[in-house]
């Protein structure tokens, strides 16, 4: 079975179109997402109709809870100040931007999914389990790792949330983060991946994919909608809406500073 995962679209239309038709190309038989449909990006309607026609199972992220419940705040943790205080803005905004009918789908996802291939349990969520805004550390101890599957039941944990792409493989077992579609791993594009699992004998394997998208239509959009640069300036030169950068590389930095 091979199951396309993808997350953290944060309003990028674009972005999840070039995924779609990757995802296609690359036959799987089931998509994943793993929340955080909207905040940040200009096509938080779209992204929301799109997943609904593709009948795509979906967890629920923290900006998909906060559009959902009218909040001011995501419950992310910003570098600054002023990035916090621009993205309650771009909630504002996003909320305006969405039906009745797609506020209720948002509030109705679940916290998580959970498969089952050949003898594989697979927990998928938003954050980590029961805490959606969660990260584990790329630092952290094996025994944490294992831990966390132990106690949650799973022998592949899928999460989303930090952006970044993951992978810790504990023998038979794994974790595994997809990157994303919308919240600045790379410049101009998204990232994915996709989980084989041979239901015969059940060995796994996962590979991440770079989708370049339409950036030039992104960027066309969100200038349209006269909502905060940062965000599109974060999409652009590859950076975390939250401030934080998933690279070493300083030539990218050096763009940042620049414009």
């Amino acid at each position: 079975m091979r199951i396309g995962i993808i997350s953290d679209i944060h309003g990028n239309l674009p972005g999840l179109e070039a995924c779609m038709n990757a995802l296609e190309k690359e036959d799987v038989d089931q998509i994943v997402c793993l929340g955080d449909l909207v905040q940040f990006g200009p096509f938080p309607a779209e992204v929301i109709d799109l997943l609904q026609r593709g009948d795509i199972d979906v967890v629920q992220g923290n900006c998909d809870r906060a559009v959902a419940k009218g909040r001011d705040r995501t419950g992310d943790s910003f570098e600054n100040v002023h990035w916090e205080q621009l993205s309650s803005e771009m909630l504002q905004w996003t909320r305006e931007q969405i039906t009745p009918e797609q506020k209720r789908y948002l509030k109705k996802l679940p916290a998580e999914l959970r498969y089952n291939v050949g003898s594989r349990r697979i927990l998928c969520v938003h954050g980590l389990p029961g805490n959606i805004c969660g990260t584990i550390q790329r630092s952290a101890s094996v025994e944490v790792y294992d831990l966390m599957l132990e106690r949650n039941s799973c022998d592949i944990l899928i999460l989303g949330h930090t952006h970044e792409p993951f992978l810790q493989p504990r023998g038979r077992r794994m974790i595994i983060n997809p990157g994303s579609i919308g919240g600045g791993t790379l410049p101009g594009e998204a990232t994915m991946a996709v989980l084989d699992i041979s239901e015969e004998n059940t060995t796994a394997s996962v590979c991440w994919h770079r989708i370049p998208f339409d950036s030039a239509l992104y960027e066309k959009r969100y200038r349209h909608e006269n909502i905060p640069e940062l965000f599109l300036k974060s999409i652009l030169l590859g950076r975390d809406p939250r401030g934080k950068w998933h690279t070493d590389d300083y030539t990218r930095r050096q763009k940042w500073a620049e414009l």
